[in-house]
C-alpha cells in the first residue's frame, strides 16, 4: 500500500504482521476501528518455523473464516518419535477417534493469507515498514516513525515475534530468548507422507530434530533447542543438520537422497513470558514478542493467534470507554498469565522430565505397553491436549512406576 502523506492519526497501530499482529488488526477494523498493520517484510515473505499449525490453531482459523483454505495443506496421521537411546514408539489415533494432529502450512503463506484477511476486513497495511523511532511517554499518545511517515495512535499492540526490537527498544522484553529452531525445506522424503517424526538425537537433546512432511514429497526439517548449545565451541546447528540430511542411517534414512530447496535458516524462540512486560500505558505485548512460544515444543502459532485475539478485545475495551492507562490495560495481562501461567509451567516440568535420560528411558518404555498413555503423550506434543494432563499423579504413575 502507497501512503504519500508524511503524517496521520489512527486508533490502533500494530507492529508485525505475523498471526498475532493480523488476527488483532482483522478483529479490530471488523469493529469499525482504524488500524495501521505495520510489517518489516514486504509479503509473500518466510519466516523460520517448523510450519506446524495444531488442532487449536485451525480452529481459530475456522473462527476466522480461512478453514475452508486451510483443508488444502497435508494433516499427517501418525507420530514417531526416538529417544536419544533410539527407542521408537509410534503413535496412531485410533480409527473411530477423529482426531486431526493438525496441517503443515508453510508460513510463507499463513502469514501473507492473514495479512490479506486483515486488510479485507478494512485494516491498513503498510509493508516494508521498519520503525525507526518510537515517541512514548507518559500518558500521551504513542507517535511510530517508518519509511517517512509519523503515525500517531491512541493504542500500540506489539507483535514483532520472538527478536522483538521495538519491544526491547521500549524496555518490555527482557533478557534473550530462550531457544533456538534451524530448519530447511527438502525434496525427496523417502519417509511415509502421513507421518510426523519427533527425533530426540544425543547432539541437540532435550532438543529435538522433526520432520514434518509436505506436499510432492516436500518436508519441512529441523532442529530446536537451547540458545547456549548452538554455542558450543565449534558445534553449529546448521552444520549438525546439514551432516543429518546426507547420512543415510539418520532419522530412519528419510532424508538420504533428499534435495535441499532453500538455505538452512535460524530463528529464536521466546518461551518465558516472565521476561517480557506484556502491558503498559497505551501498549500491549502480544504473540512471540510476550513469551508464549511452548517451553516443551516449540510451538507458537495458535497462541500467537489468541493473543492477538486477546489484544483485541482489550484494546476494544480501552477505545470505548477513552482509558488507555497501564491500570485499565493490566487485564489483558492478567488474561495471558489465566491462560498461559500453568501451561507452561507445566511444560517445563515435562521438559526437565525429558532432560533426564532415566526418566525418559522409562517412560518410552511404558509408553510401548500404554497404548493409552503413549497417545495421551503424543496428543500434548503435537498440542492437541495441555500439557499439565501429563502432570496428573495418575498419568505420572503410569509413566514412571
Amino acid at each position: 500500500m502507497t501512503v504519500t502523506r508524511s503524517s496521520f492519526r489512527t486508533d490502533v497501530a500494530i507492529v508485525g504482521a505475523g498471526p498475532a499482529g493480523s488476527i488483532a488488526a482483522k478483529r479490530l477494523a471488523e469493529s469499525g476501528v482504524r488500524v495501521a498493520l505495520l510489517e518489516r517484510a514486504t509479503f509473500p515473505r518466510d519466516k523460520v518455523c517448523g510450519d506446524g499449525v495444531s488442532s487449536r490453531g485451525l480452529a481459530l482459523l475456522a473462527q476466522h473464516g480461512l478453514g475452508e483454505w486451510t483443508a488444502q495443506f497435508p494433516a499427517p496421521e501418525a507420530l514417531r518419535i526416538t529417544s536419544p537411546d533410539r527407542q521408537v514408539l509410534d503413535v496412531v489415533p485410533p480409527a473411530d477417534e477423529s482426531v486431526l494432529y493438525g496441517r503443515t502450512i508453510p508460513r510463507r503463506l499463513l502469514d501473507a493469507q492473514l495479512a490479506q484477511a486483515a486488510v479485507e476486513a478494512g485494516a491498513r497495511l503498510i509493508e516494508g515498514a521498519r520503525v525507526r523511532q518510537v515517541e512514548h511517554a507518559g500518558d500521551a499518545p504513542p507517535t511510530i516513525s517508518v519509511n517517512g511517515l509519523k503515525i500517531t495512535a491512541q493504542l500500540l499492540i506489539l507483535a514483532d515475534g520472538s527478536h522483538a526490537p521495538v519491544t526491547r527498544r521500549l524496555g518490555l522484553a527482557r533478557g534473550a530468548p530462550e531457544l533456538i529452531a534451524l530448519r530447511q525445506y527438502r525434496a525427496g522424503d523417502a519417509g511415509p507422507a502421513n507421518r510426523l517424526d519427533i527425533h530426540f538425537q544425543p547432539t541437540v537433546y532435550p532438543g529435538y530434530t522433526w520432520l514434518f512432511p509436505m506436499e510432492d514429497g516436500r518436508v519441512n526439517f529441523g532442529t530446536g533447542t537451547y540458545a547456549w548449545r548452538a554455542r558450543q565451541g565449534d558445534f553449529t546447528l546448521k552444520a549438525y543438520l546439514a551432516q543429518l540430511a546426507t547420512d543415510p542411517t539418520a532419522l530412519d534414512g528419510r532424508l538420504a537422497r533428499t534435495e535441499a530447496l532453500v538455505p538452512i535458516m535460524g530463528h529464536p524462540l521466546r518461551t518465558r513470558m516472565e521476561d517480557t512486560q506484556t502491558h503498559a500505558a497505551r501498549v500491549m505485548v502480544a504473540g512471540d514478542a510476550a513469551g508464549l512460544v511452548s517451553p516443551l515444543t516449540g510451538e507458537g502459532i495458535a497462541p500467537a493467534m489468541e493473543s492477538g485475539a486477546l489484544a483485541a478485545e482489550h484494546a476494544l475495551q480501552a477505545l470505548q470507554v477513552g482509558n488507555f492507562s497501564a491500570r485499565a490495560l493490566a487485564g489483558y495481562s492478567r488474561a495471558l498469565k489465566s491462560r498461559y501461567g500453568r501451561e507452561q509451567r507445566a511444560a517445563r516440568i515435562l521438559r526437565v522430565g525429558l532432560a533426564t535420560r532415566p526418566l525418559f528411558r522409562r517412560a518410552m518404555d511404558r509408553m510401548q505397553q500404554d497404548r493409552d498413555l503413549a497417545l495421551l503423550i503424543g496428543y500434548i506434543i503435537i498440542g492437541y491436549k495441555s500439557p499439565r494432563l501429563a502432570l496428573r499423579p495418575g498419568v505420572l504413575l503410569r509413566l514412571l512406576a
